[in-house]
């Protein structure tokens, strides 16, 4: 029971103070968080197990990556196709250091052929907001410094969902089409909880942002010299829309364009060497975040190899090598964030060719102005071709 009208007044004061202390989250929490966490999340490139392995290099000629609509007609009879990438990340900052462990879903497939047609399915994340940031510190109330624990978290992203249907002209010649829809959510929370909660309470504040958007896709796959594989695949955005709780739209933009192009020899027998550069078109989402976002266009270069490893059960393995260099379209502040990654895998097959499993590890090392970032990412792919 409160005792009188002015201790009443006084314990409603030091709850307001607290929420806007709340709402105030200090600077270091960017240091204690990581460059993969700014802006409107981590792009991790759409990239199959078996794309990552060789550094992204084969992403344009690879079925279950959903960039190149015309690498469908690689999938020679219909395929399930399923990945996990967990990342083990730590992070350098200026104010101090901090890890932890983001468990992404970034590629679900399925395609089947008719005739000279090869039809896909597939959901991949275009962007993962996913991650969680806590610390303590001391804030002044009412005269007195009290200890609490602020906690700020996202959960989601946006997702690109692409129906795609690739057609064979010749054994040389391939061309494909999509059709995306770019469904999202970010769930989002930020709380503090003081140590004296009896006397000056908590606060949380919770939001969920809804994302839709379209766009078209487009590629080839061609053969125009002996063992040498081309590949050239662009994406073209339509309008992405921001909604909080499904209600007011708080923001417009497009979707990301995306331009591509590969080249890949297979002369040397069982082996693939293969190169790739791709610029995507990031600013294009400036008009969903506040006037401060910074955004910038990405560029993404890769290489890689792809060779024949011990044999299982009478089937070739796959061995995987590849690096990756690329740009990242969130920095930490107005600095851009930049990522360079090192990948080797293996492709083991089984059920006499109708399945395969599929390992990488990939090391990426990232930096914007005074943070860096290391992770380390395992990506498990599974297939089944009934």
């Amino acid at each position: 029971m409160i005792k009188s009208a002015t201790l009443c007044r006084r314990h409603v004061a030091r709850i307001a103070t607290a929420v806007s202390m709340a709402f105030a989250v200090p600077a270091t929490l960017v240091a204690q968080g990581a460059i993969t966490m700014q802006g409107f999340g981590y792009p991790g490139g759409q990239l199959s197990t078996r794309a990552l392995g060789a550094g992204g290099a084969l992403a344009d000629f690879d079925a279950n990556s959903p960039l190149n609509p015309a690498a469908l007609v690689v999938a020679n009879r219909a395929s399930v196709y399923a990945q996990y990438d967990p990342e083990f990340r730590s992070v350098r900052g200026v104010t101090g250091n901090s890890s932890g462990v983001t468990a992404r879903f970034p590629v679900l497939a399925v395609s089947g052929r008719y005739g000279r047609a090869t039809f896909g399915f597939s959901f991949s994340n275009l962007l993962d907001r996913t991650w969680v940031n806590t610390y303590t510190d001391s804030e002044s109330v009412g005269g007195r410094v009290v200890q609490s624990r602020v906690t700020a978290q996202s959960a989601g992203g946006i997702s690109d969902v692409r129906a795609a249907a690739a057609w064979t002209f010749s054994d040389k010649v391939h061309v494909g089409a999509g059709v995306h829809l770019f469904p999202g959510e970010n769930r989002t929370l930020l709380g503090r909880d003081f140590a004296d909660s009896l006397q000056i309470g908590s606060f949380t504040q919770a939001n969920t942002y809804n994302f839709s958007g379209t766009a078209l896709s487009v590629g080839i796959l061609a053969i125009p010299l002996s063992h040498l594989n081309v590949a050239v695949a662009a994406r073209f955005g339509g309008t992405l829309r921001m909604r909080l709780a499904d209600t007011a739209q708080v923001g417009a933009a497009s979707v990301p364009g995306r331009v591509s192009v590969s080249a890949a020899y297979d002369g040397y027998a069982g082996s693939l060497i293969a190169v790739r550069y791709a610029r995507e078109q990031w600013s294009a989402l400036r008009g969903l975040g506040s006037a401060g976002l910074s955004v910038t266009d990405a560029a993404d270069l890769s290489g890689g190899v792809e060779f024949a490893g011990p044999k299982l059960s009478g089937l070739a393995s796959a061995v995987r090598l590849g690096f990756r260099t690329r740009d990242l379209p969130f920095g930490v502040g107005a600095a851009r964030a930049s990522e360079s990654a090192l990948t080797a895998g293996i492709g083991l097959p089984f059920g006499s060719g109708r399945g395969a499993g599929d390992l990488t590890v990939a090391r990426a090392h990232r930096v914007s102005g005074g943070a860096s970032e290391t992770g380390w990412i395992l990506s498990f792919g599974f297939s089944i071709k009934p």
